[in-house]
């Protein structure tokens, strides 16, 4: 058995023969968001952010988490009849003799108690020392894991966080990209904020 926090964005290509594109179509798309946030989202999102640049240095991962992922994740509201925000919920994926089983820190998938069909993966990391982890890898491993669960052609997005820098991912099939990272710390946070609300868009597409 391989947990998520144990591969390298190198083996998971590798296993699942995998390409990475400086950009797929869909990853563009996303990154567009053609979304204008309102005025109080803009000032809710100035308090979370004057936060952020205060402890970003100083927070753990479940701090990150408590204190600036979770609140902003709200703001965007994933609560659906179609699909819920799920958090800390277990994926595993038996593939020959192999088992892959983790925890995903946000799941997007169809259901209120029980997550079905998953759209969206989300993990943070907040690197309090020096770590041989990837969480690029580990990401994408939970991707790949929901994309198996799903056996549609539906691509699957995430984001992975890693204290201030939030980058977004597609995989699609075996191709996946990667954007630049997004600092929550500067006007990209409203950027990024936009891309997560057009998600619910492509979601339900």
């Amino acid at each position: 058995m391989k947990s998520f926090n144990q591969w390298l964005t190198e083996e998971v290509e590798d296993q699942f023969n995998l390409k990475r594109h400086e950009t797929l179509p869909h990853l563009e798309q996303w990154l567009a968001a053609p979304i204008t946030l309102t005025e109080l989202q803009e000032q809710q999102l100035e308090i979370l952010q004057k936060k952020l640049r205060h402890f970003v240095e100083a927070w753990n991962e479940a701090e990150l988490k408590m204190h600036f992922i979770s609140l902003l994740i709200n703001l965007v509201d994933y609560e659906t009849e179609h699909y819920h925000a799920f958090a800390e919920r277990p994926m595993s994926l038996t593939i020959g003799k192999q088992k892959i089983k983790g925890v995903v820190d946000l799941l997007i998938a169809q259901g209120w108690q029980i997550p079905k069909q998953p759209f969206f993966c989300l993990h943070e990391y907040k690197p309090s020392v020096p770590s041989s982890e990837d969480p690029i890898g580990q990401t994408l491993i939970a991707m790949v894991v929901a994309q198996h669960l799903n056996q549609t052609p539906r691509p699957m997005y995430g984001v992975c966080v890693v204290g201030r820098f939030w980058y977004f991912l597609v995989l699609v099939e075996q191709d996946y990209a990667i954007s630049l990272a997004y600092d929550a710390t500067k006007d990209d946070l409203f950027k990024l904020v936009a891309i997560l609300l057009y998600l619910k868009v492509l979601i339900q597409a």
